[in-house]
């Protein structure tokens, strides 16, 4: 009897096998690091090898990078085969048959990851449940309870973020970043500094120095679309075409004008709609950056706060509203989201992409960040990456480029992610203090519209990933703006 198709067993064992290879070089890539600047050997070679070994660590990791996507698309095609044959027969064929041993580890196997699962659900589900009960009870407290209640749980949920950060060591191997430790070390010292208050006046006054609050989000409101800096009939700027990467980059910055409008009292995140025929839609979500530098943890959730959060690796109030944004949006499960994002806003997008709960709900496939560092954000290497900087904006640098401090005193300074990063020149303009000038958003709109018929910028928006979401044809393409905000 003539086969088609894969054989499903062998084509399991080689998904795992580039799994383990891609983690190999991975722990190659971390393991190797410490060691090679941590070396007595001294001189002009040492710092030659030092230097093109960083290139080589590069390499090494978009290697694992795509080994990983290589065992992914090998699962999916087994996951397809099996499908297929069921579908066909009722049953796999014989061809594919597995041996009684092979069948044992698979069912144990299965069964084990199975629980893991569920227990992993279970966990979640008590923890949200217990989550909801402590937030409903606060809200309904007399104030001196509600303000302890509140200081007490941001303890809570920073010694959590504190535990997270151990745990990241532990599973990459790799230590927190200058950043990631500075970042939280702030916000532990802040959490402490809002209890001790609190408790002194008996609850009569919480100062919420840097505390994140809760996420809360609006109701989509209509945006027109059409030419960049129109006005809709509700006195909105309309939302560009997305034609292009610089029209992306103008829809976020066109998102900064929302706020203190009709409906966005704090912050508007606008989401756009790509519906080309014989296609299924596509959403393109766009996230300003800090909008409010205050500590005070006031409704709008794009201020100092946020950064410190995002900055350390955690997912910020702000993050979270995004993502209660989207689902009051509707976006089906499996539709292609592209997410982008300026300055905070990209490091909200980069986070967002990072987590595995909101890739599981959300199907980004592009992200696109501008003036964002990006750097420490593990970002999955099945999502296209774009990160836009100018070459004088200290904003991107503030990551210190996941400067990471290893015990011994050895600091190195690598990416954790893959993502195509372009360096633009800088506009002709005056620098301001620090080159912060070179920070703002239409700024990096005209340098991309300059740079973007080719290289780099050019390549990204030729792939079939990024073509889903461009569109000359203005009635293919709707938009909202939805409030995005924090309460205490």
């Amino acid at each position: 009897m003539t086969f088609y198709g894969m054989d499903v067993e062998s084509g399991r064992r080689l998904s795992e096998e580039l799994a383990r290879a891609s983690d190999r070089l991975a722990a190659l890539s971390r393991s190797l690091t410490p060691l090679i600047q941590g070396s007595p050997w001294k001189g002009a070679d040492a710092q030659k090898f030092t230097d093109e070994w960083t290139g080589q660590r590069t390499k090494l990791i978009s290697t694992a990078d795509a080994l990983a996507a290589a065992s992914n698309a090998v699962k999916r095609n087994v996951e397809e085969q099996v499908a297929a044959s069921s579908k066909g027969t009722g049953r796999p064929s014989a061809a594919q048959a597995p041996s009684f041993f092979d069948s044992l580890v698979g069912s144990v196997a299965g069964t084990a990851g199975d629980l893991w699962d569920t227990g992993g659900n279970v966990t979640t589900a008590v923890q949200d449940t217990a989550g909801n009960l402590w937030n409903s009870v606060q809200d309904s407290a007399p104030l001196p309870i509600r303000n302890l209640m509140d200081a007490q749980g941001n303890v809570a949920s920073q010694a959590r973020d504190a535990m997270d950060m151990g745990w990241r060591w532990l599973t990459s191997g790799e230590p927190p970043s200058v950043t990631e430790l500075v970042s939280n070390g702030l916000l532990m010292a802040a959490t402490m500094e809002n209890l001790q208050a609190t408790a002194l006046t008996l609850g009569l006054f919480n100062p919420h120095l840097l505390d994140d609050g809760r996420p809360v989000a609006g109701e989509p409101i209509p945006v027109g679309v059409g030419t960049p800096n129109d006005i809709d009939s509700n006195r909105r700027l309309v939302t560009p075409v997305p034609s292009t990467i610089s029209a992306l980059l103008d829809a976020t910055d066109t998102a900064y004008s929302d706020a203190g409008k009709s409906g966005v009292p704090d912050t508007g995140v606008r989401i756009t709609t790509v519906e080309k025929p014989g296609e299924p839609p596509a959403y393109i979500v766009s996230i300003p950056g800090t909008t409010r530098w205050l500590p005070d943890g006031a409704a709008n959730s794009t201020d100092l706060t946020g950064n410190l959060e995002l900055a350390g690796g955690n997912l910020s109030t702000a993050a979270e509203a995004v993502r209660l944004a989207m689902e009051q949006a509707a976006i089906p499960e499996g539709a292609p989201v592209m997410l982008s994002g300026h300055s905070q806003g990209g490091m909200i997008a980069a986070a967002l992409a990072s987590d595995g709960s909101f890739t599981d709900r959300f199907n980004v496939t592009n992200l696109v960040t501008f003036g964002s560092p990006v750097d420490s954000t593990p970002i999955p290497p099945s999502i296209d990456v774009l990160a836009l900087q100018h070459a004088g904006d200290p904003v991107p640098k503030v990551d210190l480029a996941d400067s990471t401090a290893w015990p011994g005193g050895i600091v190195t300074a690598t990416r954790d992610n893959g993502a195509t990063i372009v360096e633009l020149p800088n506009p002709d303009i005056d620098a301001g203090i620090a080159g912060i000038n070179y920070h703002d958003a239409n700024r990096y709109v005209d340098s991309v519209s300059q740079y973007e018929a080719g290289g780099p910028i050019a390549h990204y928006s030729e792939q079939q990933s990024t073509q889903r979401f461009l569109t000359m044809d203005a009635s293919q393409v709707t938009s909202t703006v939805t409030n995005v905000s924090r309460k205490q």
